[in-house]
């Protein structure tokens, strides 16, 4: 009985111990991999990369890029949820991750098995439209709908997307009928928008806004409340109709057991890192806006966003082939 009693005080000044280390800065002793939930060269990869670089220099120790892509993100975040909660495994994962409990029976819990780090970047969603359509604003838009009824085909990348469901949330609050036309990314439903096939498009901006530049599709409207960055004068679906708002976000969790020193110390260096010139370039360059507001802030953003989604879903009796 003593004997066991000893070797719980041993546990817990161990245990004291290392928290104390933690708190004082003896962390990250070692490499840190981040588990980027999509292939290599996709934007979430693009942004995780130079997120790592700068966090190198930060924290004195590499940020190994680990690419897991498959089932929307799902199979690195699974990776992470299973991972050890010591600060050295990391995820960074798109907004997709609060669709897939509803489409998909998923092997984790993300609301219990992660948690969030921080925010790494927003995307509205831009609603481009072949420019032979007399359409180049929202309002222009839902006329066109409305008097078209089923005759407007609109493209986004794939069933149960934030795009699709951001399109789901336009039509039921502006009343209008639009046929969805899922393809698997929207360089394949390019050349079909461009040559007419397709009426319209709803996707994150990167590659949209280069065929906007260069005059081969237009862009009415972007699924955000307030003025896109860099693009004023493109309508704010938000502004009109609330309740479509859609931002995308990408963002990077932890374990949910990661010790809270760690934490902290994650949240603090992360945001330098979203500071820096470098990321709010790639950022930028990746047609995505630097986030804004608390961490506070995007944990209910995260909750809210699943049960709108959840709703939409449910209500559309969208379902994976």
């Amino acid at each position: 009985m003593r004997r066991r009693f000893f070797r719980a005080l041993v546990s817990l000044a161990a245990l004291a111990a290392t928290g104390s280390a933690l708190a004082q800065g003896g962390y990250p002793e070692r490499p840190i991999r981040l588990i980027v939930a999509f292939a290599a060269g996709s934007v979430t990869d693009i942004m995780g990369r130079a997120y790592g670089e700068q966090l190198r220099d930060q924290l004195g120790q590499p940020i190994v890029v680990d690419n897991r892509p498959g089932a929307t993100g799902a199979i690195g975040a699974d990776l992470v949820a299973k991972a050890p909660a010591d600060g050295y495994t990391l995820l960074l994962n798109s907004s997709a991750m609060v669709i897939n409990p509803w489409v998909k029976k998923q092997p984790f819990d993300f609301r219990k098995d992660l948690v969030p780090v921080a925010r790494a970047a927003n995307s509205v969603y831009l609603l481009t439209v072949n420019p032979s359509l007399p359409i180049r604003n929202l309002s222009e838009f839902i006329d066109y709908a409305k008097k078209n009824p089923g005759k407007l085909l609109c493209a986004t990348y794939g069933i149960a997307s934030p795009p699709h469901l951001a399109l789901e949330l336009l039509k039921k609050e502006a009343g209008i009928d639009v046929v969805h036309v899922p393809y698997k990314t929207f360089a394949q439903a390019l050349p079909d928008l461009i040559s007419g096939q397709l009426s319209c498009s709803l996707d994150p901006p990167t590659i949209p806004l280069q065929q906007v530049a260069a005059g081969k599709i237009r862009a009415v409207a972007q699924t955000g409340n307030a003025p896109m960055e860099g693009h004023p004068e493109v309508d704010a679906i938000g502004q009109r109709f609330p309740a479509a708002t859609v931002v995308g976000w990408q963002a990077v969790f932890a374990p949910a057991a990661t010790p809270a020193p760690v934490l902290a110390k994650l949240r603090t260096e992360w945001q330098k890192a979203l500071a820096s010139p470098a990321v709010q370039k790639t950022i930028r360059d990746a047609g995505f806006e630097a986030s804004k507001g608390s961490l506070d802030d995007f944990t209910k953003e995260i909750g809210a966003d699943y049960e709108k989604f959840g709703r939409v879903i449910r209500d559309n009796n969208i379902q994976l082939d």
